[in-house]
């Protein structure tokens, strides 16, 4: 019962669970010009205010006030074709499945501020993490997942400092809030067979599938880190940027909610799946990035980058509960650091016209036996369309499109209640951004 109870928890309330998403749940959605060249040049590109984000000390290269805002829509599509899933006794538990990787809106805003001839001001807002899958309630996997749902907003005020005319420093402090919501079935007829055994249960009407519950768990938090980077310019055509965003610890604290059909109410009275208050730990990796750029020609620039994200610190993911009857939920993740490579280049037609393109290759940190029903992660490949038009002197419009392809991701894992479940998952995603910037 215990060993039901605790896997009941991690799949029950194991708010965490989306952030494994890795890089699939890491957002780069903060910039319409950069997202043209599939983020290539994020901390060498000084087209808009976004500097600020990608690379703090980019601001130095500004000389006028500038302000940006972008909003970039992500249109998933998702397919999980089942290959025989089945419960503790072997009977199916449902068939394909399709849409649960939902569509969302990101919006993102970006200041940089002169303040003389060698300080900058910067303050940026974005979403740099997010996730929302939601599963028919009867999928196969219900039991280890239906909808995760994880939102996350960074405030990041910052400052630069020219060095030299060459070289630049910068660095900022971040406030990060996070929220999650995650929700699973719970099969109390698998949690009966296991305390009361078959002959008991039965007479009750639980039996495998017949008497699925629900549970629901909601957290926040805010917490704060910092980053710091350093551009240098060796040759008036070649842009050097390193970049380093430290991880954020939070600790999400929230409620869970239990649904419990009528026939499996006397699985309550030992004082599980009662609502309880919970808590878990969660630190977001930090990350180290390098780029560079050249200009070709008068009109060719050509960006390259390589972003390197520390996800091994994430090893297990822990919930403690207030109710001392529901014993720790605890998942191995067993990360992998993994890392993101990009190349891209801007062409400028003419004065009033830019278009761009670029190619990113995005490694996931999941590894195979750890694969989670709520991250199907694998690797990725990002193909990138853009342009910019600069209406004025002062006003910009940017507009890019990115086709993310991810890779044919096998699944094969035993749940809490000793259902298989066995498929293959496939998808992608469009996405569609549109920028604004104005100089002042």
């Amino acid at each position: 019962m215990k060993k039901l109870l605790t896997g009941a928890g991690a799949a029950a309330l194991l708010s965490l669970v989306p952030l494994a998403h890795a890089d699939s749940f890491a957002i780069n959605e903060y910039s319409a010009s950069d997202l043209g060249r599939a983020n290539a040049g994020r901390v060498v590109q000084t087209e808009d205010a976004s500097a600020a984000f990608g690379n703090p000390a980019l601001m130095t290269a500004f000389d006028r006030h500038q302000a940006s805002l972008s909003v970039s829509g992500i249109f998933g599509e998702s397919n999980f074709e089942d290959r025989g899933s089945q419960d503790v006794l072997g009977a199916p538990l449902g068939g394909d499945t399709s849409g649960f990787l939902q569509d969302a809106a990101v919006p993102a805003a970006h200041g940089i501020f002169v303040i003389n001839d060698r300080w900058r001001a910067g303050l940026s807002v974005t979403a740099p993490f997010g996730l929302a899958t939601e599963y028919e309630p009867d999928w196969p996997g219900r039991y280890q997942a239906i909808e995760s749902d994880l939102q996350a907003i960074n405030i990041n005020p910052s400052l630069a400092f020219a060095v030299t005319d060459t070289f630049s420093v910068g660095a900022g402090l971040n406030a990060q809030y996070v929220d999650a919501k995650l929700t699973s079935a719970i099969d109390f007829g698998s949690v009966c067979f296991a305390r009361l055994g078959p002959a008991n249960c039965a007479g009750l009407g639980l039996t495998p599938q017949s008497a699925d519950g629900l549970s629901s768990i909601e957290g926040d938090d805010w917490s704060y880190g910092w980053n710091a980077g350093l551009t240098w310019t060796p040759d008036p055509t070649v842009r050097v940027g390193l970049h380093y965003r430290s991880k954020m610890e939070h600790d999400l604290e929230g409620d869970a909610d239990f649904t419990v059909p009528a026939q499996a109410q006397p699985l309550t009275m030992t004082g599980a799946f009662v609502d309880t208050p919970g808590r878990a730990g969660l630190n977001l990796p930090g990350s180290t990035e390098l780029g560079v750029s050249w200009q070709a020609t008068d009109r060719l620039t050509i960006y390259g980058d390589a972003i390197w994200t520390e996800w091994s610190n994430l090893e297990e993911l822990r919930v403690d509960f207030d109710n001392p009857v529901q014993p720790d939920a605890v998942e191995e993740l067993n990360y992998q650091d993994a890392g993101r490579y990009a190349i891209g280049a801007d062409y400028q037609l003419n004065d009033a016209f830019v278009i761009r393109a670029g190619y990113a290759a995005d490694e996931t940190p999941v590894q195979e036996d750890f694969r989670s029903a709520r991250i199907p992660d694998n690797d990725r490949q990002i193909f990138a369309l853009g342009g910019s038009w600069n209406a004025t002197d002062a006003w910009t419009v940017d507009a890019a499109y990115n086709r993310v392809e991810i890779d044919d991701t096998s699944f094969d894992q035993v749940g809490s209640y000793g259902e298989r479940v066995l498929g293959e998952y496939t998808g992608g995603a469009d996405i569609l951004s549109v920028g604004l910037s104005r100089k002042f």
